[in-house]
């Protein structure tokens, strides 16, 4: 069994060491997430805000109890156009290849390397296999899913190392990469699940502050889950990130991808 009061600690000081601020490179993510989220929002209604002020209008409407009013809402809602789903998936598939980088940024401050602002591009090596594997993993769990809401959850957890396994062993395909986070996660998707429920907490607290709080929740829970994704990787008999031990220069954090 993991112990994950030892894990959180350690997650802890890694963060406190880490050379280049883990703080200042979450809050870069979250800045280009919430730019490309407003660029949608413009695309989509009009307004840099379109979703925040649709949300708004949609539960104030909903508390009202105003059946016609609510009717009314959400045939005025516009119409999702080809462009606007194209911006929409383009700037997904932008995220899903930044947090790459920033898996590749937290990997490498766990492994005692000093990762510059740069490694959060580094997630482009292998932007094509991080997006099949998304694809591919999108389309199984929504067909887990279908057979009811828990095969679904159960799913997730299944594949939740894939992309790790992509940006660790540049000679796993994204479906290798998907077969072997299946096999890392038997008999510890329950462990996941807890860890999960022991930031419940944490993320109430963020939501209520807008997500800043997730400046520090963000690494602090990615830290958690590495160290579970290095334990899968040592009951496999693997090395623990790949087949080359030594730590990844900041010029070539992964001269292999």
């Amino acid at each position: 069994m993991i112990n994950r009061a030892e894990i959180k600690a350690e997650a802890k000081g890694i963060l406190r060491t880490a050379r280049v601020n883990p703080y200042i490179v979450t809050l870069l993510v979250i800045v280009i997430s919430f730019v490309l989220n407003r660029l949608v929002d413009l695309a989509q209604g009009g307004s840099l805000f379109y979703s925040v002020e649709t949300y708004m209008e949609y539960y104030r409407i909903l508390l009202s109890g105003n059946e016609l009013a609510l009717e009314q809402f959400i045939y005025s809602l516009p119409e999702n156009t080809a462009n606007t789903f194209f911006f929409s998936i383009l700037s997904s598939l932008i995220m899903l290849v930044l947090n790459g980088g920033y898996y590749v940024y937290c990997i490498g401050i766990r492994r005692g390397a000093e990762m510059p602002y740069s490694s959060l591009a580094d997630g482009l090596g292998v932007a094509g296999k991080l997006i099949w594997c998304w694809i591919q993993m999108s389309v199984k769990i929504f067909l887990w899913s279908m057979l009811f809401v828990i095969p679904g959850i159960i799913a997730t957890y299944r594949y939740r190392f894939a992309y790790y396994n992509i940006l660790t062993d540049g000679s796993l395909s994204a479906s290798a990469a998907i077969r072997l986070s299946c096999q890392q996660t038997q008999g510890m998707k329950g462990q996941l699940f807890v860890l999960d429920l022991s930031f419940i907490g944490w993320s109430i607290l963020s939501s209520l502050t807008a997500g800043l709080l997730n400046i520090w929740l963000t690494p602090y829970m990615t830290m958690c889950d590495l160290a579970y994704f290095e334990e899968a990787q040592r009951r496999l008999g693997r090395s623990t990130y790949g087949g080359d031990q030594t730590p990844p220069s900041a010029g070539d954090p992964w001269g292999t991808l």
